[in-house]
């Protein structure tokens, strides 16, 4: 098996490019430098091969908003050596989560507005021809006719990943998951199908130096058509992966958001704070910090 470094020289040679210099390093993939404004992300399995074309029209068609910062654009995707590969425009800015921990307080404060402010416009594309669930998945192709319908199939289906591992660490697992699909009840059956992210949190957005939303990135087949609130989930408690977040920084996100969205939003942010609990809970042996964090949730349920 190759490693990185020889998967990275594979794709180089197919694409006639002598050097890429690595900008960032992810679960799935490895982001390169290759001059002209462009980026090279080099994925690191097999499973991507329906989804780069999918991927790709998604992009194209987000070209056709008018976002107030950049989205992706997808200019070729490939194979080489069952390696799979896409060249996209390189986005203005860096990323968010780098910067943040530089920032002082005050500045901080004015970052975080910023991160909030990229979810409207977003949540503004609706798109009431497609069905609720994941346009950009290709591997489970999970939707259903009603919000909550596609909530729960989506969780029953990574259950049949994370069940023994969630059973062994949390002997009340099946509890919990039947209080859960019980509260989607209280959901509204059909909200609006708006665009959402689905993991908006700082390593997905890019900024200037001062901390203001230049880019949103990452799109994947974590993005849904869906309640937009969902994403406010992602946007608070997602940042408790950082070490650099601190409680002030917490409070005063949590106030932007009761400011934004209503005290009474929480309700649904919290169950949808449960809903990615059990959504990334089958990685125990691949991410096991993130899945410490699903554990953490749901211990408190």
């Amino acid at each position: 098996m190759m490693n990185e470094r020889e998967r990275l020289a594979e794709v180089l040679r197919h694409l006639k490019i002598d050097n890429a210099p690595l900008l960032g390093r992810g679960m799935t993939s490895s982001l390169y430098d290759i001059g002209g404004g462009r980026v090279l992300k080099v994925h690191n399995g097999p499973q991507v091969q329906n989804y780069l074309p999918r991927l790709q029209r998604f992009a194209e068609q987000l070209q056709s908003f008018s976002f107030p910062f950049a989205v992706p654009l997808i200019y070729e995707y490939g194979e080489v050596a069952e390696i799979h590969f896409h060249v996209e425009k390189r986005l203005p800015g860096q990323d968010f989560a780098e910067l943040f921990p530089r920032l002082t307080s005050i500045e901080r404060r004015s970052a975080i507005a910023s991160f909030l402010d990229g979810l409207p416009p977003l949540h503004a594309v609706h798109m009431p021809q497609l069905p609720f669930g994941e346009p950009l998945n290709p591997h489970e192709e999970i939707s259903a006719q009603t919000w909550p319908g596609y909530l729960q199939a989506r969780i029953e289906a990574t259950l049949t990943h994370s069940y023994a591992d969630l059973k062994e660490d949390l002997p009340e697992v099946d509890r919990i998951v039947e209080e859960f699909f019980r509260e989607l009840s209280s959901l509204p059956p059909r909200p609006q199908k708006c665009l959402v992210h689905g993991d908006y949190f700082p390593g997905n957005v890019l900024c200037d130096e001062r901390g203001t939303l230049t880019a949103v990135v990452d799109f994947s087949p974590l993005t849904l058509i869906g309640d937009p609130l969902i994403d406010l989930a992602g946007a608070y408690y997602f940042c408790r992966i950082y070490d650099f977040v601190t409680e002030a920084d917490f409070e005063f996100l949590r106030s932007q958001i009761t400011e934004r969205y209503g005290t009474h939003s929480w309700q649904r942010i919290d169950l949808y704070y449960t809903f990615y609990a059990f959504r990334f809970s089958d990685c125990k042996v691949s991410d096991n910090h993130t899945y410490r964090w699903c554990l953490r949730r749901l211990k408190t349920l």
